[in-house]
């Protein structure tokens, strides 16, 4: 067995500790052991010392794109389109277009990531799921074969709709809503279509609420509650039902209001409600979320909710069908509505962290909670077992260093 030993501080459970011996099956790419150097001197004196903190890479649940890059494919939701009409093949450009955005995230800290789909009519949903299973198998073949490039990995899909509120669409193209109950119909049709769907948003109060929340259970999919205007009461029966998610909580929903808390209160009550929040400091102030984190715990997952431009400064662009701005870190629709994140999630660590909030939890709520919600434990953790996508941050700052090479 192929073997290296780092040493150094690191993020262990939610404890950081100041000096820690980790063991690397290098071939396989798992965690062999991890121990208090104290006592194995001798090994941790042959080891690699690594300056900076040690966590594992990032895992975002909520992610549109990245480095220009469209996890759509080049031409959008309407080459899509075009394509589920038999007007021309598409999944190589979809496929190539989710390597570009895994090769992007590799290098900001992540270890894998979910592409998000806005509202798409139900052909080109069905079409752009095949492309993201494409993508995720011959990821998963290049590692097989040892020719494994240095990207996210993409654990599936999450699909943002289309089952939303009107009220509450945000940047969502109104004409491809549906309701659940049409949504659930369409999941009893080529099933196999729907492989590649972990994770997704819908509006539980509208017609056939609870019907979808059965359908993506049975499916082993995580159902989330988002854009919608569910009331406090609705969306505590979504999760007593068995939803798990919350879509990035504050946003394309009612606020918490002292006489109608919503579903922000339902979710601030409900001891399974687990909550994606946006951590650019835009879509939700740092003092609101610095509220949220002491209330949610470890049920706070940090989401980027990134857009294709994400760290390439202002521009203009399509998200969907529709114009986007990004200007001094907002992404706005042409009428000002907040259209999603320009900041990933290294970024997001370090914002929160500047802001005051705790150190630990951040990293947590980027890394192992979010990979608790799609129960994937060999990411997310240093641990023995875990995959050892291993990156480094300040120890003060939570300003990502650099990715750990083995």
């Amino acid at each position: 067995m192929a073997s290296t030993q780092i040493r150094g501080a690191a993020l262990v459970g939610q404890r950081i500790l100041d000096d820690v011996l980790i063991s690397i099956d290098t071939a396989a790419g798992r965690i062999t052991s991890v121990t208090p150097v104290r006592g194995h001197s001798a090994s941790a004196a042959r080891a690699r010392r690594i300056d900076g903190l040690l966590s594992a890479g990032f895992v975002d649940l909520h992610l549109h794109g990245a480095g220009g890059h469209d996890v759509l494919g080049t031409g959008g939701s309407e080459a899509l389109l075009i394509a589920s009409r038999g007007g021309r093949a598409i999944d190589r450009d979809v496929v190539a277009a989710l390597r570009a955005v895994a090769t992007t995230l590799n290098a900001h800290g992540y270890a894998a990531f979910l592409p998000t789909a806005v509202s798409l009519p139900i052909p080109s949903l069905r079409l752009w799921l095949r492309a993201v299973a494409t993508a995720r198998a011959e990821q998963s073949a290049d590692r097989a074969a040892g020719r494994a490039k240095r990207e996210a990995i993409i654990l599936g899909a999450h699909s943002e709709g289309p089952a939303l509120a009107h009220a509450r669409k945000g940047a969502h193209d109104p004409t491809t809503l549906l309701t659940p109950g049409e949504v659930a119909a369409e999941l009893e049709k080529n099933q196999q279509d729907w492989a590649a769907l972990r994770v997704m948003t819908l509006a539980p109060e509208l017609r056939g609420g609870d019907v979808l929340i059965d359908a993506l259970i049975r499916r082993k999919v995580v159902a989330s509650i988002g854009h919608t205007g569910a009331t406090f009461e609705q969306a505590i029966a979504a999760w007593d039902r068995g939803a798990a998610s919350t879509t990035h909580l504050c946003n394309g929903m009612e606020p918490f209001h002292h006489r109608t808390p919503g579903v922000v209160g339902a979710a601030l009550t409900h001891s399974k409600a687990r909550v994606e929040l946006i951590g650019d400091g835009v879509h939700v102030d740092v003092r609101s979320a610095a509220v949220l984190a002491a209330q949610l715990g470890t049920r706070m997952m940090l989401i980027s909710d990134a857009l294709p431009p994400a760290g390439l400064g202002d521009r203009d662009f399509r998200l969907g069908s529709l114009p986007v701005r990004v200007r001094d870190g907002r992404a706005t629709l042409v009428d000002g509505t907040l259209a999603g994140s320009v900041t990933l999630l290294d970024t997001s660590v370090a914002t929160m962290v500047a802001a005051g909030l705790p150190f630990e939890a951040m990293l947590v709520a980027a890394t192992k909670s979010p990979a608790d919600l799609l129960r994937t434990p060999e990411l997310g953790r240093i641990a023995v077992g875990a995959a050892a996508r291993l990156i480094t941050v300040d120890p003060h700052s939570g300003a990502f260093i650099g990715r750990v090479q083995l």
